[in-house]
């Protein structure tokens, strides 16, 4: 009985720690980050620009075509028909300087010679010819020509040196508009004269522009004011004055229509290009930086205006301060994660020494262009591990261990990486423990060994059977015994009543027999229980007696030792 109270007690303490330690590895390995399995980073922004522009107070360019871009975020803060196809007029010019630095940007010094070809059909187009057939400049001279002062027929001279003829220079440049992802462009020659084939989209110069801006030697050309180009074969040397009086400071003043005068130029502008034939009106595209955004503007279809004091004002100039105006007043750069500060969060790791999580912060700072009223409860932020079975000990200090992403309305505008906060120590039991039980793992990795441990239920379940079927057998062995012994009491008890039935019968007759003034014995001094009683009565025979056959066979003969009792 013993050892089986032991065996089952062993059992029982067995299936308990299973119970106790098994479940805990397995939800460990189960634990999930506590970040989202969206997707990491959005690169359509269409929700995120919806959300800015509606947010942004109201605003009207006064002219056919207007964009207003976030350089550093390629965030549109401000469109007015930015898909609609218009005429570039000698904005085109940016697309011609660009390829020719890609595709010759290491010949700036060589001897171009203008050809014959070269300036075939620019004067018929209303364009003025300022280099003449046979004259030689370094290629670098006529990028100037081109970008400052905007001469025409310098594009086509460019085009001829990089890929041989004009159309094939065309090609390239259509080429490069169509590598850059511009849908709603087609280029027919290089200077931009009017063409019905020769036409673009704002939202296109902005993709093309920000593609040149990436060239320094473009950069440093089309933000040049005046420029000298030495003397050639054929003429001295003359001096170049841009056409775009937003970076001239020359005092150029254009009366507006409050009657105040005030002047085109803009300290914080730089750059880029501006255009106008009588189809294309007056257009110009420009840069301006308050040191937090650097915004382009795009400006197509301006009017030229007589104004009352005799006076030309050019609209397209006009209308870019006035969205640069509207851009910088309006719009900001906000935090909204801040390196090494918060946002913070509490992550649980496993195999830690004494159960310690870590906290996570934002390895950089996270701004998003919003504007200056922005709605706050629209911003979120969120993070995920790299590690999608969760953080593991040991962790240093400063460790990168996920991304934190921030959105605006939805849409994920910013994001940075997380890293530690402090460092956490492994406990190595419980790593031994996973690696044994390979729970951090692939199952296409894990041994078979691993495997069965994966099913540690299955033995659990058949040793709380086999407990159960013990205690079952035990209780039923225990009430089978009872029943036992309560017969057996039951059948002593009934022996003793008759015994003692007998006894006083013997005694009655003892007594109707005995002679006058005797007493049969009695229970006083001392009364005797019916064993003692069959004892004394039972008599003692003088000498042996010979035993018949079949003599104490008979089983109701209870005075024979012999026979059942």
């Amino acid at each position: 009985m013993k050892k089986t109270r032991l065996f089952a007690f062993f059992l029982s303490l067995f299936a308990l720690l299973s119970l106790l330690g098994l479940p805990v590895w397995a939800s460990e390995a189960e634990t999930a980050p506590a970040s989202s399995t969206e997707a990491p980073w959005a690169d359509d922004l269409t929700g995120y620009r919806e959300n800015l522009l509606a947010d942004a107070p109201d605003y009207e360019a006064g002219c056919e075509t207007a964009l207003l871009l976030e350089l550093n975020s390629g965030i549109v803060v401000y469109a007015k028909n930015a898909e609609s196809t218009v005429y570039p007029a000698s904005l085109t010019k940016i697309m011609t300087c660009m390829v020719a630095i890609e595709y010759a940007g290491k010949d700036l010094d060589k001897m171009v010679t203008v050809s014959e070809e070269a300036l075939e059909g620019i004067a018929e187009a209303g364009g003025d010819v300022r280099l003449q057939v046979g004259e030689q400049l370094r290629l670098r001279d006529l990028l100037y020509y081109l970008m400052v002062n905007s001469t025409n027929e310098a594009g086509n001279v460019i085009a001829e040196y990089v890929a041989g003829d004009i159309p094939a220079f065309v090609s390239l440049m259509n080429k490069t508009a169509k590598d850059l992802g511009c849908t709603g462009t087609h280029f027919a020659n290089t200077h931009g004269l009017h063409d019905p084939n020769h036409y673009t989209t704002a939202r296109d110069l902005s993709v093309i522009v920000r593609k040149a801006l990436t060239y320094e030697l473009f950069r440093e050309i089309c933000n040049t004011p005046e420029y000298t180009v030495p003397a050639t074969n054929l003429s001295k040397e003359k001096k170049l004055t841009t056409t775009n009086y937003l970076i001239l400071n020359d005092g150029n003043r254009y009366l507006a229509d409050n009657g105040n005068y005030y002047t085109y130029y803009r300290s914080d502008a730089a750059g880029i290009k501006t255009g106008y034939t009588s189809a294309a009106g007056r257009c110009v595209i420009s840069r301006a930086s308050d040191g937090n955004m650097d915004l382009l503007c795009i400006i197509m279809g301006a009017k030229t205006r007589m104004m009352e004091d005799g006076s030309i004002r050019y609209d397209n100039f006009v209308e870019a301060k006035k969205l640069f105006n509207y851009g910088f007043d309006n719009f900001a750069y906000a935090k909204m994660a801040i390196a090494g500060s918060s946002p913070m969060f509490q992550e649980n790791v496993k195999y830690a020494e004494n159960k310690r999580g870590v906290v996570l912060i934002p390895s950089g700072d996270v701004s998003c262009l919003l504007p200056k009223e922005y709605d706050k409860e629209q911003v979120s932020t969120r993070y995920e591990l790299d590690d999608p079975n969760g953080l593991s000990a040991p962790l240093s200090q400063g460790q990168k261990v996920g991304k934190l992403y921030v959105s605006y309305g939805g849409t994920v505008v910013g994001t940075t990486e997380l890293e530690t906060l402090t460092a956490v120590e492994e406990k190595p039991v419980d790593k031994a423990i996973a690696d044994l039980t390979g729970k951090d793992v692939p199952d296409e990795e894990k041994s078979l060994f691993q495997k069965l441990l994966g099913y540690w239920y299955v033995p659990v379940l058949v040793i709380l059977g086999l407990i159960l079927i013990l205690m079952l057998r035990n209780a039923v062995y225990r009430a089978q015994r009872r029943k036992a012994m309560e017969r057996r009491r039951q059948r002593a008890n009934a022996r003793d009543a008759r015994e003692a039935r007998r006894l006083r019968q013997e005694q009655q007759k003892l007594r109707s027999s005995a002679p006058a003034g005797t007493r049969p014995p009695s229970r006083a001094g001392g009364e005797r229980g019916p064993a003692q009683r069959r004892q004394q009565s039972r008599p003692v025979p003088e000498e042996p007696t010979r035993r018949l056959p079949g003599y104490g066979q008979n089983p109701t003969d209870r005075n024979d030792r012999g026979g059942r009792r």
